[in-house]
């Protein structure tokens, strides 16, 4: 899929009221080796900061998924992942002032959950 077939993917699932995870997740199932159900379920729980809780935001949790099954062979594989979700996690601190957390993300209106999905996948998508 292209950049921009995934970010319209997301936009859809989005008005159909997929959480931020799922968008993310969903919009990578073309390399994920996961059907969209499974997909769908695993990162469920994870919008609006992981069950609610207003934590790490579920775009960048949903990118999590996304590097785990694309990268994930065996445990030797996990500092690397890990690596590069924490580069994924910076970059997009870097577009927000600083911040993955969804409550300070959503803060004073300060920017869309679309917009903040659409950041992951960019960012994602170049990742990958």
């Amino acid at each position: 899929m292209t950049l921009q077939e995934r970010i319209e993917k997301a936009r859809t699932l989005h008005q159909q009221g997929y959480n931020c995870a799922q968008c993310v997740a969903l919009s990578f199932t073309d390399i994920t080796g996961l059907d969209e159900s499974t997909t769908a379920r695993v990162s469920a729980g994870l919008g609006a900061g992981v069950g609610g809780t207003g934590e790490i935001c579920g775009a960048l949790t949903g990118a999590t998924i996304v590097k785990g099954t694309t990268h994930f062979t065996t445990p030797a594989d996990k500092p690397a992942i890990n690596k590069s979700v924490r580069e994924i996690c910076h970059e997009f601190a870097g577009l927000n002032d600083g911040m993955t957390r969804c409550r300070d993300l959503k803060s004073k209106g300060r920017k869309p959950c679309m917009d903040l999905i659409e950041e992951a996948i960019n960012i994602l998508h170049n990742r990958i």
